[in-house]
């Protein structure tokens, strides 16, 4: 008997390792997800160089994030009509010839900032698409008792590939500006023949297909209409929303401060490696901390650690490692939440929704954090780079304040360990959503009890990002 129509079997092997399609899967992740921090880090440093403008690069980051909140709803939808694997190779070439595109201008001496920023909102949508392909792969190909252990997996893969991509990206910008470019776009190759050789069937299941769907308006806001009917969700989306626009703020701003005080593009690189490092501690060290430290103070700590990180680059900005120290000892517990909310989420969301939930869940958190590079770099123009620091301070302050008011977050523990309380609240709303004619299954129960380890992907399913955020499915 399988998982619904998902494939894997409720008794699955006993260990991850053994399973070919999430080894594939995982192994053409890290690809991808080194070149995207490669290319992230080298984005602003091209129109800090070509422009001199703060704001001009953060008109290129806005471009990308722009794109990505706006296609997510219409990506969700096809993911759950369509070919989920069509959707993924599709996805991935049109990355791949976006940045490939990018590298050529760069190479050719025309970076034009109209010619970069559009090529960045169109690699923002294909981003959209390939997060709604990829958002039910992993609950495919995994066990639901080793849902938590792949999440915690894949933060391992995440940032170990940002630690080697940001010394690498800073270090093939300084010695030719297009290369870093060149390795992203081969890295969407990469990936694309991943999903290629994945033996799994990746849905949507025929019978789905074939099923009688609803009207295009009613299948857009399907995932909302789920979220709002489950507590933990809901505040899951706007939690994750909020944290999300003020850090991809300080991604930003980490780069423009201490490119403002001389450093040079290895030593950004390295300093951002340095923060790197310290979540992929957090990562190693994800099992052990999330079997101790409640969900709750996981939030609260992981909130004030971010308010007292921030502020400390305001001081620590003109000295590199220094600074990259002190961000990455404010982010070295994020992704053990990651994991605990990424395995509450998937577990708790029926496949005939979930792209369309998940994906209404990332396109909220997207789409506060497009503005946040264009607002700083406005504000960096403006007044100086201090201003917009002290600004995101200010922010994630009042967030953490208003952390210990939030009824909801005391209900992570049973979510994510107990498997209770969202499980039956999911089953309730799937049913009104079949009630309403949407087509959907009734939901499935969260993950079980005696789950050891935690795992989460920013590539697989949203989550609340508030290390330097990443696009789903990079």
């Amino acid at each position: 008997m399988t998982d619904g129509a998902r494939g894997v079997p409720e008794q699955g092997p006993a260990s991850l390792w053994r399973n070919r399609d999430y080894n594939l899967w995982w192994s053409g992740t890290v690809v991808s997800a080194l070149g995207t921090s490669v290319s992230r880090l080298a984005f602003p440093l091209l129109m800090l160089a070509v422009t001199g403008s703060a704001a001009a690069a953060g008109v290129v980051g806005t471009c990308a994030s722009a794109g990505l909140a706006a296609g997510l709803l219409p990506a969700g939808v096809a993911a759950d009509r369509c070919s989920r694997r069509a959707l993924l190779t599709g996805a991935s070439l049109t990355r791949l010839a976006t940045t490939g595109t990018v590298c050529w201008a760069v190479a050719a001496g025309h970076p034009w900032l109209p010619l970069v920023a559009v090529l960045a909102l169109v690699q923002g949508l294909a981003s959209a698409v390939f997060a709604g392909a990829a958002a039910p792969l992993v609950r495919r190909m995994v066990p639901r008792a080793q849902l938590r252990a792949a999440f915690a997996r894949a933060e391992v893969r995440d940032h170990g590939a940002e630690l080697a991509g940001a010394p690498l990206g800073g270090t093939l910008f300084a010695l030719a500006r297009w290369a870093p470019f060149l390795a992203d776009a081969l890295s969407y190759a990469a990936v694309a023949v991943a999903g290629l050789l994945i033996r799994t069937p990746l849905g949507p299941d025929p019978a789905e297909r074939a099923a009688r769907r609803p009207p295009l308006g009613r299948d857009l806001g399907a995932g909302l209409a789920y979220v709002r009917g489950v507590p933990f969700l809901r505040y899951t989306l706007v939690w994750s929303a909020l944290m999300n626009l003020l850090f991809t703020g300080v991604a930003f701003m980490f780069v423009v401060a201490l490119r403002h005080h001389g450093a040079s593009s290895a030593q950004i690189g390295s300093a951002e490696g340095i923060a790197t490092a310290c979540g992929l501690g957090g990562a190693l060290a994800c099992g052990w901390v999330v079997r101790r430290v409640s969900g709750r103070r996981l939030v609260l700590l992981v909130s004030w650690m971010l308010v007292f990180g921030v502020a400390g680059l305001v001081p620590l900005a003109a000295w590199p490692w220094a600074a990259g120290l002190c961000l990455g000892a404010s982010i070295v517990f994020v992704t053990p939440l990651n994991a605990v909310f990424g395995a509450a989420m998937v577990a708790a969301v029926p496949d005939a929704l979930a792209a369309r939930v998940l994906t209404s869940v990332n396109m909220a958190v997207q789409s506060c954090g497009w503005l946040a590079p264009v607002l700083c770099g406005a504000l960096a123009d403006a007044f100086g780079v201090t201003v917009p620091l002290l600004t995101i301070t200010t922010g994630l302050t009042l967030l953490a304040t208003a952390n210990h008011l939030a009824p909801t977050a005391g209900q992570l523990d049973d979510i994510s360990g107990a498997g209770t309380g969202a499980g039956a609240e999911a089953e309730d709303s799937a049913e009104a959503e079949d009630s309403a004619g949407t087509g959907s299954e009734a939901a499935e129960p969260a993950a079980d009890a005696d789950a050891d380890a935690h795992e989460g992907t920013h590539t697989d399913i949203p989550k609340p990002h508030v290390k330097p955020p990443e696009p789903t499915g990079h």
